[in-house]
């Protein structure tokens, strides 16, 4: 089932205090509630929050939230040891952003996504997945792409099928980049182009003595590779 397959991934323990993203009917965040020491349960709907609270009315350690992860203010005063979500593509983006702009970052954060989404996230620098998504999480978190899910694991199935990623955010910084902003341009200007060898998609950048290969395209550089590219300049 795919709700024990977060449960695995997750690796709750009774000390946890655990974000849900998305409580649905309930289901997940009772299980949650029954290994770790609080869940605080996030929810846009308010028939989604009414019909949780009777499912989890017999659990003391669960407190349900009206509100929309993103625009929740709450987030940064909070500390949270694991989240846990089921995303929407089409936010996918921007609710990892705020994960990784948290504070306090959490130990893990557990996500089922579309397999896509997934597959980007944790691809290899010379794939057809990788890109400027890849290296954004990479450069926040280690990746682990943990289980694929079918299509079949839902009623009705979905249009699409979807995976379950574990991300751990790094603590300190991993990669040594001396300025952030700069370092993401440079790599959004070179996927954006992706086809294109990089002294063309880079040219404005003069980037001749960095020490990398300017006749790689950009799926062919590391993360490593574009921090050296950011600091040269």
């Amino acid at each position: 089932m795919v709700l024990e397959r977060i449960i695995e991934a997750a690796e709750l323990n009774k000390d946890d205090v655990v974000l849900e993203i998305g409580t649905g009917l309930g289901i997940l965040t009772a299980e949650l509630a029954k290994r770790a020491k609080k869940v605080v349960s996030v929810d846009v709907d308010q028939d989604m929050i009414d019909i949780s609270r009777q499912v989890l009315k017999d659990f003391d350690n669960v407190e349900l939230v009206k509100a929309d992860f993103l625009k929740w203010k709450d987030a940064p005063r909070r500390v949270f040891t694991k989240i846990i979500g089921n995303l929407p593509y089409y936010i996918t983006a921007p609710i990892v952003e705020k994960i990784f702009g948290l504070q306090d970052k959490p130990e893990i954060a557990v996500l089922m996504l579309q397999k896509e989404v997934a597959q980007r996230m944790a691809a290899n620098p010379g794939s057809k997945q990788y890109g400027s998504f890849s290296v954004f999480v990479q450069f926040h978190a280690e990746v682990e792409l943990f289980s694929l899910v079918s299509k079949s694991s839902f009623i009705p199935w979905p249009e699409v099928s979807s995976a379950i990623v574990v991300l751990s955010p790094h603590k300190t910084p991993r990669y040594k980049v001396k300025d952030e902003k700069l370092f993401f341009d440079i790599v959004h200007k070179a996927f954006q182009q992706r086809r294109k060898k990089l002294r063309n998609s880079l040219k404005d950048f003069k980037l001749e003595n960095a020490g990398v290969d300017l006749n790689k395209r950009p799926e062919q550089l590391s993360i490593e590779d574009f921090a050296a590219l950011s600091n040269f300049f």
